[in-house]
């Protein structure tokens, strides 16, 4: 009975992380994630646990949430494909490694299976945020300089438009891909999840 008991508690257990942890990567607001990491996360001692503080104080600091580092690594990704030509003495992929850094990609291939996965869905969580502020502002669903509003088709086409310049232009030009991999999965799975219905990557994940 002791033993079935045990079983039932750790099974309530792991239900209930996949619940809070679903609502956790899907939310954007940053002070509503923060709440729901508080709520449940014990002592620290869990590696999972170990793993999200760790991504947490890299993304938004040790304190309430102001600056998210992983979206301006974002935007600092899409400035490098926008004025990459040739990289004299090596800057710019200077630029790239820190930014892997920040992203905590770092050393990624010595890394345990658990932490991999945590971290794409960080990385998920960060496209989806990126996403909702594009489609939120005006100059970005405008055709030029706040002028007319492009169609849901346009917006959707300009997203992948700019995650294919984030997550696989950059990268690319930096000859960075393999490192960037992580990012660039998350891009997708981000992508596809909110435009299920609108494929606009080829087999090579360029856009159409």
């Amino acid at each position: 009975m002791m033993f079935c008991a045990l079983s039932s508690a750790k099974g309530m257990n792991v239900k209930m992380d996949k619940t809070w942890t679903t609502i956790f990567y899907q939310e954007t607001n940053p002070v509503r994630r923060m709440e729901l990491l508080r709520e449940n996360t014990g002592n620290g001692e869990r590696k999972e646990e170990q793993y999200r503080n760790q991504l947490w104080i890299a993304r938004y600091g040790k304190s309430s949430p102001v600056k998210d580092e992983f979206v301006g690594c974002l935007l600092d990704l899409k400035y490098l494909a926008e004025v990459i030509t040739i990289d004299w003495g090596g800057k710019r992929r200077k630029q790239g490694m820190q930014i892997i850094d920040t992203l905590g990609m770092s050393e990624i291939e010595s890394r345990d299976e658990l932490y991999h996965k945590i971290l794409l869905e960080e990385l998920q969580n960060v496209f989806l945020k990126y996403i909702e502020v594009s489609r939120n502002g005006r100059d970005f669903t405008s055709f030029v300089f706040g002028v007319g509003q492009l169609t849901e088709e346009g917006i959707a086409k300009k997203i992948a438009q700019q995650i294919n310049m984030i997550a696989f232009q950059a990268p690319h030009l930096l000859h960075m891909d393999k490192e960037f991999a992580l990012l660039q999965e998350a891009a997708l799975l981000a992508f596809r999840q909110l435009y299920p219905n609108k494929e606009y990557f080829s087999e090579n994940n360029l856009p159409f």
